[in-house]
């Protein structure tokens, strides 16, 4: 870990810092590495001090150096009067020189702390003058990113659809904003921000944001630059830069599609018929308006380690989501509902995270229920987040990671991407279904959403702040206080494993029935039967949902019974990457090696975490040297997220 303090990046005097100031550093860590941080612990930051209340980024994007260069305004408040230093994060930048925009005097900071996951802690004094309850601050710091700045994506012309130009992107959550700007990387700050990037012709930036000037500015270095504002207060992780040779196309009269143009009308038909309809759903099960200005969406490269991010006006989408059938915009509908949680009202730390992902899926499927097919739809979605929900559990268990199977685990001293998974999402969304059934169904609840929307709109909360004005809500609607006294608060956040409900006996199962049949008929029967027109009349969610099933209760299945499978449904050549991700883990997880090609060939093509880690794991188990191999052959291709997971175990 003391590679952070690498002389390239703060031992050369024209980026701040002497070499006497990188011993007395190195030699600072000893006793700083693991020191207590800021009131969040994953940030240093001391913002119920000093809080960050506005940022402004001018950066020139360099694809030969694979670096942003430029500075970060930053404009602060005193919210303690005598607070001697502003502290923020930052994680693999070259620090140059801060300024005070007052005096326009040049400011020694320092980098007193060091943690090895959450990098260092960027100190900046306060002017005695300017310590007084109240003040404002207004600081300039240069800097630049560094190729080990990992919420940065470079990517080469051969990683894109066009394979002519290169393409690169930013990815902020949970805590890589700092590897972006020195910023309070913490979702319990808040603030609006604008933006520059210059990036060289005939390339095309976006941010997350809306555009301040119709056309692009021509730089006297003979780049342009690209300009935007986001007017509503964010958290730094929702700060999004992309840049490369895309192209926009509108898909409803609020929103448009970026893409390169390879892959421009293949987005256009995949988000054209559903995107408003999920933004009207939204705004009527939350009774809020969207108030962001258009929604926006970007289609990323396939190495993009997430389906979507809900990055404000400009949602990230993965290329894989590009199905040709519309099957999979069902994380459009996900992202969308991100506009009210988590970005309307956020999680105040990275242990709250089930109060933005647990409340976004389930207002997901209320969207979809309204969009599509009712009850029965959004019963299907939650009868297999059930199984999702038991089957991560177990895996967790099994893993000796009990802690991340509470809905609020203590993550201290553990970056918040190693304990991801889809428990936040799914225990989180079921506690609020078995809530909807303890005050009085849906309805109820969602006068609940419209209330507690407003009243935390635009503010940072946490699971206390919810429980309360959960309480305080339903006590005035009339609910009973046996009742309300009656919800297990502590098995449902604090408890370990599955919670103390299971909600198949509530749910209209008619869409899960139907493939209940071919399910048996595989697991049981070993396929005797079956056709090769089994599957025609089912939705793509109802062959995930008999894959899964497949996967829960018939693993290890025959090799007969395998190729049987994969050859009557061709299975192998699904255009959908969730239908064949299964396929392939189902073949891994019975030991048919005979996949080892396509599973090569996927790793290849994808880059989503949900895909890749749980397939690299697998076959590692069965042919350590393989997977090997084709992690090494594809390192290059995947995000800092994914590398991280498995350099140690594969890159050997």
């Amino acid at each position: 870990w003391l590679s952070i303090f690498d002389p390239q990046l703060f031992g050369n005097p024209q980026h701040g810092l002497s070499d006497s100031d990188i011993l007395l550093s190195a030699s600072l860590n000893r006793y700083f590495s693991m020191s207590a941080l800021g009131d969040d612990v994953h940030s240093f930051s001391n913002h119920r001090s000093v809080r960050v209340t506005n940022l402004h980024l001018d950066l020139k994007c360099s694809f030969e150096r694979k670096a942003f260069d430029g500075f970060v305004d930053i404009t602060a408040r005193v919210i303690a009067g005598g607070t001697p230093e502003l502290r923020l994060d930052s994680r693999n930048l070259a620090i140059d020189r801060v300024v005070d925009l007052d005096s326009n005097g040049t400011l020694s900071f320092t980098l007193p702390q060091h943690n090895p996951r959450l990098g260092m802690c960027l100190s900046i004094p306060i002017p005695e003058p300017k310590r007084a309850k109240d003040s404002e601050l207004k600081f300039r710091v240069f800097y630049s990113t560094t190729t080990n700045s990992g919420g940065i994506q470079w990517l080469e012309p051969s990683q894109t659809a066009g394979k002519k130009w290169p393409f690169v992107y930013t990815q902020c959550e949970a805590i890589l904003a700092r590897s972006l700007l020195p910023c309070q990387d913490t979702p319990a700050v808040k603030a609006p921000y604008s933006i520059k990037v210059s990036v060289p012709p005939p390339l095309v930036a976006a941010c997350s944001g809306t555009p301040v000037h119709d056309h692009p500015h021509l730089e006297d270095d003979g780049l342009v630059s690209y300009a935007y504002r986001q007017a509503n207060p964010i958290p730094a992780y929702l700060i999004a830069i992309v840049a490369g040779r895309i192209h926009k196309s509108p898909v409803g009269p609020r929103s448009s599609v970026w893409a390169e143009q390879e892959l421009l009308p293949a987005a256009v038909h995949e988000f054209s018929q559903d995107t408003e309809a999920f933004l009207q759903a939204g705004e009527a099960i939350t009774g809020i308006s969207y108030h962001w200005g258009p929604y926006d969406m970007v289609v990323l490269p396939s190495a993009f380690p997430y389906g979507g991010m809900e990055n404000p006006q400009l949602t990230f989408l993965s290329a894989s989501l590009l199905a040709g059938d519309r099957s999979l915009t069902n994380v459009v509908a996900h992202e969308i509902t991100h506009s009210w949680a988590g970005n309307y009202v956020t999680n105040a730390s990275w242990s709250d995270f089930w109060l933005n992902e647990g409340f976004t899926v389930y207002i997901e499927r209320l969207i979809l229920g309204r969009v599509r097919n009712g009850t029965p739809y959004r019963h299907f979605e939650l009868f297999i987040g059930y199984g999702i929900l038991q089957k991560t559990v177990a895996d967790l268990i099994a893993a000796g990671t009990p802690e991340y199977t509470k809905l609020q685990p203590d993550l201290a001293g553990v970056d918040p991407d190693e304990a991801f998974s889809r428990v936040p999402y799914e225990k989180g969304s079921l506690f609020l279904f078995y809530l909807e059934n303890k005050v009085g169904g849906d309805q109820a609840m969602q006068r609940w959403l419209k209330s507690y929307f407003g009243e935390f709109a635009t503010k940072s909360v946490t699971t206390a702040d919810m429980r309360a004005h959960f309480l305080a809500h339903f006590a005035a609607e009339g609910v009973s206080k046996e009742v309300l006294d009656g919800i297990d608060w502590d098995s449902w956040l604090h408890g370990v494993g599955m919670p103390p409900f299971d909600p198949t006996p509530l749910l209209d199962r008619s869409l899960a029935s139907n493939a209940d049949a071919l399910i048996s008929l595989w697991r049981d029967k070993k396929g005797d039967g079956a056709t090769a027109e089994d599957l025609a009349a089912f939705t793509a969610r109802q062959t995930m949902y008999t894959l899964d099933a497949l996967l829960n209760t018939a693993c290890p299945m025959p090799h007969p019974a395998i190729e049987k499978l994969g050859g009557l449904y061709k299975l192998s050549e699904s255009p959908n990457v969730e239908i064949i991700q299964r396929w392939i883990m189902l073949c891994l997880l019975s030991n048919y090696r005979d996949i080892f090609p396509v599973a090569a060939g996927f790793l290849g093509k994808h880059g989503r975490g949900l895909y890749v880690k749980p397939m690299y794991s697998a076959l590692a188990g069965l042919d350590h040297a393989f997977a090997s191999k084709v992690y090494k052959t594809n390192r290059p291709f995947y995000h800092s997220v994914i590398r991280n997971a498995f350099d140690a175990k594969l890159n050997k």
